[in-house]
């Protein structure tokens, strides 16, 4: 028999007959603030369970049903959730007790519409996960790996994602507001309809990637993203005149072009903002 027990009193919280957690079935189980520590719970049904304030450090939930289960709180650091399904989950404020990486990997992962707003989710890994509507405001993704992740209309806002690799990444509809996006790979990212409203890029990697519908507004070091004159363009884009007047001497002709913008039309910027071009 496996006895879960609180993470502080040491109070049973469930006693469940066998030698392993694997597979196990405990939806809708109330397991608040247990010591679930390097337990084994690959292909657990896990669909409700009250997780909040649970200890699952080094953890394996991979393939594990969480749908609808509320993690609120708590702490995933070096857990492995490969391929699990959190659809719907709530993981509010989670890792937070982890000073630094927290290393918790979501490869594959089911994330749909999760709320992970306020979490330490930095250097976590998110490869290939389908992270549609999900809530990332907030965040410290620093160094997160997100390759060829589905992030469709996922929220950003206000979040760390300095150095984060979005390699390939589905990013269409996807806000950023105020975000920090310093030194991050977006290379071969889609951005369709994308919007970087108060965003920092400086040595940010947009090459190859995907413009169309996007938009650019108070990106005042836009200038200092890398891959610029690499990037592939389907409709026209948007930048507004504050980014413009930051980053408008050190962008080239060619880039505003592509953005839908034609030769007059920038030269005229050019001469209200008093910005020559960059020789």
């Amino acid at each position: 028999m496996i006895v879960i027990r609180h993470k502080e009193s040491g109070v049973t919280l469930l006693e469940f007959p066998g030698d392993s957690l694997a597979g196990a079935t405990l939806d809708h189980a109330v397991l608040l603030g247990a010591d679930l520590r390097s337990s084994d719970l690959r292909g657990a049904y896990l669909r409700g369970v009250d997780l909040c304030q649970a200890d699952l450090r080094g953890a394996v939930l991979d393939g594990a049903d969480l749908r609808e289960a509320d993690v609120t709180l708590a702490t995933l650091g070096r857990a492995s959730l490969k391929n699990a399904n959190l659809a719907d989950a709530r993981l509010q404020a989670i890792n937070l007790e982890i000073v630094g990486a927290a290393l918790t990997d979501f490869s594959g992962a089911e994330l749909t519409r999760v709320n992970l707003k306020n979490s330490n989710l930095s250097a976590c890994i998110f490869f290939d996960a389908e992270m549609r509507r999900i809530d990332l405001t907030h965040c410290d993704l620093s160094s997160a790996l997100l390759a060829g992740a589905n992030l469709t209309e996922a929220n950003l806002s206000y979040s760390n994602v300095r150095d984060a690799n979005f390699s390939y990444a589905m990013l269409l509809s996807v806000l950023f507001n105020d975000a920090d996006l310093r030194g991050a790979n977006l290379r071969h990212t889609e951005l369709t309809a994308a919007v970087f409203n108060g965003v920092q890029l400086r040595d940010a990697d947009l090459s190859r990637a995907h413009l169309s519908k996007t938009v650019f507004a108070r990106c005042a070091d836009l200038h200092r993203a890398l891959g610029l004159d690499l990037l592939d363009y389907l409709n026209p884009s948007s930048i507004d005149l504050e980014t413009l007047r930051h980053a408008l001497p050190g962008l080239e002709d060619d880039f505003l072009e592509g953005l839908g913008l034609n030769p007059g039309e920038i030269e005229a910027l050019r001469s209200l903002l008093q910005s020559p071009r960059r020789a």
